[in-house]
């Protein structure tokens, strides 16, 4: 994973049939022949990947890359003897989550107790950072990395959009709005605001056409102008958690078949207890592929609710090629220290797994309820993931939902949409949907790819 960004694939050999141009990683042990290139290996990082214990914060050493300092996780005595690869398996296996157990109330990883909470490098790829180094390292051997990319750009937007709702003014949304806001809230405002949010109310429920269903077609129309998207759709609802819409609902039928006629992907939304359910997952993926037509091939888990291992092994199962799920649900950033799309590890197993992460940058309801950020502010920190993104090569997932200028409850959301459309269109990134910009990436169809990764986990999950 550390090489295939740079256009460089890995055949494996035994170090006692190294030759000019390889590289070695490993102890330093033994006499290599001229020309081999040794990556720096660390013994403590040996050991501790076989211990499950919590990542050592005294251990971190700072180093300084063109002026910036980056951590390295496993040092060696001196700056040219870190381990980059250990450091990077960290971060991109998860393994901070394998070994720090506490997990919120929906079962997720809580970004305060990760490692680039502590550091302070939540915003930044260290990953890719660790990559140009090898690549510098690389150049010197004369080998020349050839960095992947994403059909004539140098960097990707993948926008996203999970819908969970199809319809606002739902019974529980107008008891909230009529017995909640205006009669029970009466020592929480004074009558002024709360009759101004009625009328308020009163005009977009009366008004013609429902507000999330035009945010959808505006999302798609705006979209449609730059490129291609993902939008997820649930097929089911098993828990309070879970809107009910039915995938025969006529406007969703329209809106699907527009979406497939400009070329758009079709993922699968999963209900909320079925990141830990193979029957679920398996029967709301051809609920999904019957609707729309296609064999969805990519997903992202309700509510980001991912535990490892089980959620990565059932999407394998079930055949999904493609996850968007691993992002941070209260901050922007890098969840696994990168913005390329890679293969995760699972730890338990001690195996690859074969559904490629497209990692989630940014949710913009992270920037706006999590963070309570401005609008100013959240285009503001935007910017920086994308800067990020596009400095390394990488893609920018971001994840809308379908209630964008809905003024009401969600003031800002479709401005910072189009300002973050806009400004990746003028910093040149291809937008294109998760399975079209894994595909331009890998330079093969991302389904041809994730096929055949699938028939070799299902053996190995079998076995």
């Amino acid at each position: 994973m550390l090489l295939l960004p740079l256009g460089i694939d890995v055949d494996w050999t035994s170090a006692a049939k190294l030759q000019r141009g390889d590289l070695y990683y490993g102890p330093r042990n033994r006499v290599l022949p001229k020309g081999v290139l040794s990556l720096p290996f660390s013994r403590y990082a040996q050991s501790y990947f076989e211990t499950a214990a919590p990542y050592d914060l005294r251990r971190v050493r700072m180093r300084t890359w063109e002026k910036e300092s980056w951590p390295v996780l496993f040092p060696g005595d001196a700056p040219k003897d870190d381990d980059l690869v250990a450091s990077a398996f960290f971060w991109l296996a998860a393994w901070q989550e394998h070994v720090v157990r506490r997990r919120d109330v929906h079962a997720r990883f809580v970004h305060e107790d990760s490692l680039q909470c502590a550091l302070g490098t939540t915003g930044r790829p260290v990953v890719d950072a660790y990559r140009t180094q090898i690549a510098s390292a690389l150049r010197i051997q004369g080998i020349t990395p050839q960095p992947r990319r994403w059909g004539d750009a140098s960097w990707a937007l993948c926008p996203t959009v999970d819908v969970d709702y199809l319809t606002k003014w739902r019974k529980g949304m107008i008891y909230r709005e009529t017995v909640e806001h205006l009669v029970c809230n009466l020592h929480g405002q004074s009558a002024g605001p709360r009759i101004r949010r009625f009328g308020q109310f009163l005009r977009d429920a009366l008004r013609p056409g429902d507000v999330y269903q035009k945010a959808l077609e505006r999302i798609h129309t705006e979209i449609r102008q730059h490129g291609t998207g993902t939008f997820f759709v649930k097929a089911a609802s098993h828990g309070p958690k879970d809107v009910h819409y039915a995938l025969h609902h006529p406007f969703l039928a329209r809106f699907a078949a527009a979406l497939r006629s400009d070329g758009f992907e079709i993922g699968v939304h999963p209900s909320y207890h079925a990141h830990t359910h193979i029957g679920y997952m398996a029967s709301e993926r051809q609920a999904v592929a019957a609707m729309s037509g296609q064999h969805p091939l990519s997903v992202r888990q309700h509510y980001l609710r991912y535990e490892a291992p089980i959620t990565p092994r059932i999407q394998e199962r079930v055949g999904f090629g493609i996850d968007a799920t691993l992002g941070f649900a209260e901050i922007e950033g890098f969840r696994n220290g990168t913005c390329m799309p890679f293969l995760r590890y699972d730890c338990a197993a001690n195996a690859v797994g074969s559904v490629w992460q497209m990692p989630l940058a940014i949710m913009e309801s992270a920037l706006f309820n999590r963070r309570g950020l401005s609008l100013a502010a959240a285009s503001e920190a935007t910017r920086g993931i994308l800067a990020e993104c596009e400095r390394f090569g990488g893609v920018a997932v971001l994840l809308w939902h379908g209630v964008l200028w809905d003024e009401m409850d969600y003031p800002g959301w479709g401005a910072h949409f189009l300002e973050t459309l806009t400004h990746a269109v003028k910093r040149q990134a291809t937008v294109a949907s998760l399975k079209d910009a894994l595909s331009a990436w890998l330079g093969h169809p991302a389904e041809i790819v994730a096929q055949a990764a699938n028939e070799s986990a299902a053996n190995r999950l079998a076995g």
